[in-house]
Order: C-alpha cells, then structure tokens, then sequence
C-alpha cells in the first residue's frame, strides 16, 4: 500500500472515530468493547449516519419557513453523488470516505444499503406525512434497517439467515426513536405515525392540553408502543445469529433502546414534555452488564404489559370500513 494513502485512511478513520465522540453518544464507549478493526469500522458507519442526518436536520431548521429545502437538497444530493462513487477509483472530497471506502472494501456492506439510507432521509428532507403503516415500514427500513445490515456485516454474520432479523430490530429502534421524539418532532410540525392510524384514534388535533384528545393519543402511543414491544420480541433472534463481540454489542445497542421503550411503556405522558431518555446511571448500568446477559427469554430486559407478538404486522382498519 502506497504510503500516501496508508496516511489518508488512517487520517480518515481517526476524523470517523472523532466524529462518533463528539456525537456525545453512549455508543462510543460501547463501540470500545469491540476489536480495534471492528471498532473503527463502527465508527465509520456511525459517522456516516450522523453526518448524513445532520445535513437533512439543519436543512429542515434553515427552511422551516418555506415551502422547498433547496440547500439541503443540493448537500444531499452532493453527498448521494460520493456515496455512489465509493466503488469507483475516483477522489471523494471528504475527511470520512476513505476510511468509509476501506471499510466497504473489508466487509461486506453494499453500498445500496447506504443509497437506501439517503432515500429515506430525502423523504425527511421532502415531507410529507405518512399514509398508512406499509409506508412507515418502509421508511424504518430505509433509516434504520439498513444500517443494521451494515452493522451486521461488520459483526461477521450470516446475513442470508439475518437479513429480515436486522429489518425488523430496525424498526424496533427507530420506532422507538419515533415514540421517543413526539415532543420535538411536534415543534418541526411534524408527527411520524401513519394518518390511517391518527384517523382510527381520533387524534385529528395535536392539541394535548385538551383532556379528550390527549386521552386519543395516549390510546394510540400505547398501541405503538406494543406494537414496538412486538418488534423487539421478534428480533431478539438475531443473537442467536451472533458471537463473540458481534452479540455483545448487539445486546447493548437492543438494550438501551429497549430501556427507552420500557420508561415510555412506564409513564406514556412523558412524550407530550420531552425527549424521554433513560438516566446516565441506567446507562452505565447497561453498560457494565448488558454484554453477559441474554435478550432471549430475559424477563428483566421485558416489560410485562408489552408481550403481544402478534402486534408485529398489525394495522389499523380503514375508517371507511
């Protein structure tokens, strides 16, 4: 390897790895329990999504006024154009390509999971409300399964016996980032559940002061957060799929998204104040002991009220009958 481009990767994982810490993430630290090769192609992912997210993000705040998000469009865009030229001998202007280059070259990650990524995110950046559960789905799929698949390949899993196993324990996380963000993502004027599933439980006003509607949408948050619940019960097969430091991250990254499904699970209200987080000491308690417990069959890792597997593909019936 010429010396030139030892330099450059090196160079480039070391900005993913500070990307990832500044990100303030507990995932860092967790990342840590993994080999320093693993480690840093988690880091590279990682900063990948999080550079990804925060070009749609400050493009949504830029333009919240107006009606189209021409900049962040075109940055996007510009970022889409890279990502598609990662398999190609072609200079990618940015501190993060080559480690992310290196790492596509070392696992196996198809750079149409990452394209897929950026769909879903343009689909943040072109809003419009979902229409029903099929389509939220899919979104999942998009923001959420796909860099699981990429997570999956660096753990060293069979991703023929996996593939649908990542698809489902993201959406498990990202509905629970959804439940999760209630609160803020009301002030962007936005709200991510599907309008045949507002229209079946009359949350046609997000008006939450009001003691009637705020009683539609605690019915409607706990029939998602079960439905989640479901999600997390199908996908805790993954680890049987995994070893070695591959399932011990897994289980820290289920568990801590778990733990935040739980305490809204616990006191659904909270999502009409807050960003529901779970305390610095829940965390480090996850920390230290997550990796040496099972999520299969772990009754501490569940809440009582959210056993229904059966949720897991439920949708709402059409108000028209």
């Amino acid at each position: 390897m010429p010396v030139q481009r030892f330099d450059s990767v090196n160079a480039s994982y070391r900005y993913a790895v500070s990307v990832t810490r500044n990100a303030g993430s507990n995932f860092h630290i967790a990342f840590r329990i993994l080999p320093e090769p693993m480690y840093r192609a988690m880091c590279t992912i990682y900063a990948y999504m999080r550079i990804s997210d925060d070009l749609v993000d400050d493009s949504i705040l830029l333009n919240s006024a107006t009606p189209t998000s021409s900049t962040g469009s075109t940055s996007l865009a510009d970022w889409r154009e890279m990502t598609a030229n990662l398999q190609a001998d072609k200079v990618l202007d940015h501190p993060l390509f080559p480690a992310l280059r290196d790492v596509l070259q070392k696992y196996p990650i198809d750079v149409n999971w990452l394209m897929s990524v950026l769909d879903g995110m343009q689909r943040d950046l072109d809003w419009t409300p979902f229409a029903d559960f099929d389509e939220l789905c899919h979104y999942c799929d998009q923001v959420a399964g796909m860099s699981g698949l990429c997570c999956q390949a660096i753990w060293g899993a069979n991703l023929t016996e996996t593939r649908e196993l990542a698809l489902t324990c993201g959406r498990a996380f990202q509905m629970t980032n959804i439940l999760r963000d209630i609160h803020e993502d009301r002030s962007r004027g936005r709200c991510y559940f599907p309008q045949t599933e507002l229209d079946h439980f009359g949350c046609l006003d997000n008006d939450w002061e009001d003691p009637d509607i705020r009683s539609n949408w605690l019915d409607l948050i706990t029939f998602q957060v079960k439905r989640t619940e479901s999600f997390y019960q199908e996908a805790s097969e993954l680890e049987r799929h995994l070893s070695g430091p591959g399932r011990r991250m897994l289980r820290v990254m289920f568990v801590t998204y778990r733990a935040v499904l739980r305490k809204i699970s616990q006191d659904p209200q909270l999502v009409f104040h807050q960003k529901v987080r779970v305390s610095k000491s829940r965390k480090l308690m996850i920390l230290l002991t997550a990796p040496y417990l099972s999520i299969l069959n772990s009754d501490h890792h569940v809440s009582a009220e959210c056993k229904n597997r059966g949720l897991i593909n439920t949708k709402i019936p059409s108000t028209n009958g």
